[in-house]
């Protein structure tokens, strides 16, 4: 049989074709894997030395608690699949020929039993290694197995062009014009040469989260939180020992300038796809592998390239080109099903779909808390992304509820991950706190009620509310259709058409029909009530020009007409990634209402920003994206001026406002990631700097930060040494 892509001969029981690493149609790898890794190598005494402290790294090994593996892409490519098991945290074990193959009768039969029974290749490379058929053999085999994505090559001695054998280094990819042409590959690798061991720590690591299939910003996060845990001694101790070991790797280190100068350019270009990616953390070490470890150090050459690339992955000077910079990353381990960020705390809550809830430090992304609410304890028939939600009350309270099986809500410190409070069988809908953050309103139901519960956040304990029977049990899809005002004297919430109104104080409620189509978001201004409603059918993603409305009401005369109505329609656009469509419909939403001379209300509405007027209910600024708007946050506010921050579904982000000059060239403001967003948060951290938090179908298990940096012109552009670069790096792997 031959390869349909590059039309080379293919090796019987071949998953993918040893020449191109095109997977075969129809062709699949085992359910489970016997070992971890195969390890082949040169059987010399220094690269059979290196294969030993794989091995053991890898076996003995124990991944910390709640590492996540990477999803499998949508490429056609191998899938990585985790190997541990339930029931331990170890890796597994590793083949290595010279430990396997005294009980086997046949040598090529065992080794190609051990390869099909590995989930992962690892290469000793020398100079030498390229002259074994053996070790080559081992490679093509693999391939034809299991592709080359899980290759990781480890460096014995020399430089890489030395070392790493040809067929790992190139590979059969079609060019511009669809030809099959060989061309460059570039290997996962690490480095165990013994004039780098001041970081074999990090490379054998670095091999292990490859090995189990996980992200390694996650692995070295979870290490090092592992690793603070012991003793002051130990640590002491750990550090002089790795001190000395770094001075006495420092002086043996020596190699080929030519080399090094490509491995540099090689790496600095790495540093810049993982910046892309809003990988920031392992973007910064990727750039410092690239670097001498000093401008002292004539150990490595100092190349330009990566010079620039740390100085650019680090976000010291705005770039014009990309305002928005990535800031961190933070790994669950279910999906994401909501997030708050609370800027007066510094803390973002996530909540995953294994109910776990997970609080972090916002400035510096360190877990605070983690652990699995009552609520979201029972987890049989239940759609988290539905049935649970988190809210912020306050800076030091953070509510977890369950609408539906047993219902219950929970109040916790995020700041300590203290429980405060709990309430079993209440099916809360929505919960809103005003700005005193000491009392919240909850909004929850019965078979056939719904009720308003004023409730202190701290303590838990109930204020008297109001309770009013309904004919139809109320969508979920109106949960976020429901607000207090400031006296917590009067609470609302739409119910299809109908406004409900509950009147705290007195316990009385009352039904209103307020408008034609389903009301979709409400918001309050003292004794101003604006909503949105619009017809839009739920799932419905082949959409333009929908019809929606907007209009005010005095909420002391709710029979009365409108204030005023502005009868609009928008545009819902489809987000998407490779092989699945994504729909996002950016449903009409009030986002907020700003108060100078006349209020101003910020809404969305698919691709559509308004800025309406309050009293009049004329449009002060309108904007049309080129994409459906996930989330949109007033910012830079001064007197009478604001701009508005941005989060588009196609991964686009903007600041738009006339009336401040470095918004007025829209194009100045906008950064695109190479990702679709269906979630996103924005807000502003202690400093007043736009942040934005957000979610992509892409890595649904993956929470991103990004800052907007504006760029004011050349003169406010900064020259920095490689000394004040490495020192800045340090700093922020430390703190990050």
């Amino acid at each position: 049989m031959d390869c349909p892509s590059c039309h080379s001969k293919l090796p019987d029981g071949a998953v993918s074709c040893p020449r191109c690493g095109k997977p075969l149609p129809d062709r699949g790898e085992p359910a489970d894997f016997t070992y971890a890794a195969f390890i082949s190598y040169r059987h010399l005494p220094r690269d059979t030395e290196v294969a030993q402290q794989v091995q053991k790294a890898i076996e003995t090994y124990h991944l910390p608690r709640g590492v996540v593996a990477e999803q499998p892409d949508d490429s056609g490519g191998s899938a990585a699949r985790p190997i541990r098991p339930k029931t331990r945290s170890t890796l597994g074990k590793c083949f290595r020929d010279e430990d396997e193959l005294a009980a086997s009768p046949s040598l090529p039969d065992s080794i190609q039993k051990a390869l099909a029974q590995s989930r992962s290749l690892i290469v000793v490379c020398s100079p030498e290694t390229q002259e074994s058929i053996w070790v080559q053999r081992e490679i093509e085999t693999f391939i034809a197995l299991h592709g080359r994505e899980r290759i990781i090559c480890v460096l014995a001695a020399d430089s890489p062009e030395e070392s790493i054998p040809p067929i790992l280094k190139t590979r059969m990819m079609p060019d511009a014009a669809g030809i099959m042409r060989e061309m460059p590959a570039e290997p996962l690798a690490a480095d165990l040469r013994p004039e780098s061991k001041d970081k074999h720590k990090t490379e054998l690591l670095r091999i292990i989260a490859a090995v189990a299939g996980c992200n390694y910003d996650d692995l070295r996060r979870r290490e090092r939180s592992r690793r603070h845990k012991r003793t002051a001694l130990a640590f002491a101790t750990a550090t002089l020992i790795a001190t000395i070991t770094g001075l006495l790797a420092f002086q043996l280190h020596q190699t080929s300038e030519a080399a090094l100068v490509a491995e540099s350019k090689s790496l600095a270009a790495q540093a810049l796809d993982q910046y892309a990616y809003g990988e920031h953390l392992q973007a910064i070490e990727t750039a410092v592998r690239a670097l001498p470890t000093s401008e002292n150090d004539q150990s490595r050459p100092l190349v330009p390239e990566a010079q620039a690339a740390l100085e650019k992955v680090l976000g010291l000077n705005p770039d014009p080109n990309q305002p928005w910079v990535p800031l961190y990353l933070l790994d669950t381990e279910g999906d994401i099903v909501s997030f708050v960020y609370n800027h007066e705390g510094n803390w973002i809550a996530i909540l995953d779909s294994t109910g776990a809830l997970s609080t972090y430090d916002a400035r510096t992304s360190s877990l605070v808390a983690s652990g699995v609410p009552e609520p979201f304890e029972n987890k049989k028939q239940v759609n988290p992304q539905q049935d649970w939600f988190i809210s912020s009350l306050s800076p030091s309270a953070l509510l977890a509820a369950n609408r539906t099986t047993t219902g219950g809500i929970v109040a916790y410190d995020p700041l300590s991950g203290k429980r405060l409070w709990g309430r079993d069988s209440t099916y809360a809908l929505a919960a809103n706190s005003t700005v005193d953050a000491s009392k919240f309103a909850l909004l929850a139901y019965g078979t056939t009620s719904l009720a308003t519960l004023i409730i202190k956040a701290e303590t838990g304990e109930l204020a008297p509310g109001a309770e009013t029977r309904i004919a139809q049990f109320p969508r979920f899809m109106n949960s976020d259709t429901f607000c207090v005002n400031d006296s917590l004297s009067t609470a609302y919430f739409a119910l299809e058409n109908s406004l409900v109104t509950f009147d705290l104080k007195t316990g009385a409620c009352q039904q209103t029909v307020v408008s034609e189509m389903p009301i979709l978001s409400i918001q309050l201004s003292e004794d101003i009530l604006v909503l949105t409603a619009s017809s839009f059918a739920e799932g419905e993603t082949d959409s333009n020009h929908i019809p929606f409305s907007v209009c005010a009401l005095n909420v002391n005369a709710l029979d009365e007409e409108p204030l005023w109505t502005l009868h609009d329609t928008y545009s819902a656009t489809v987000s998407t990634k490779p092989g699945e469509p994504t729909p996002f419909n950016g449903i009409p939403q009030i986002r907020s209402i700003l108060h100078y001379d006349q209020g101003v209300a910020i809404l969305t509405a698919g691709k559509k920003l308004l800025a309406v007027d309050l009293e009049s209910g004329d449009v002060a600024y309108s904007h049309e994206s080129n994409s459906s708007i996930v989330d949109a946050s007033p910012c830079f506010e001064d007197e009478n001026r604001y701009a508005i921050s941005l989060v588009l579904s196609n991964g686009q982000f903007n600041i738009v406002s006339p009336l401040f000059e470095i918004t007025s060239n829209s194009d100045g403001c906008i950064t695109d990631i190479p990702y679709a967003i269906t979630g996103a948060t924005l807000g502003q951290d202690e400093y007043g700097n736009v942040i934005a938090f957000f979610c992509t179908p892409d890595k649904p298990n993956r929470l991103f930060c990004y800052m907007y940096k504006p760029y004011y012109g050349e003169d406010f552009i900064e020259d920095f040494s490689l000394d004040e670069l490495l020192s800045y790096a340090h700093e922020a792997l430390e703190y990050l």
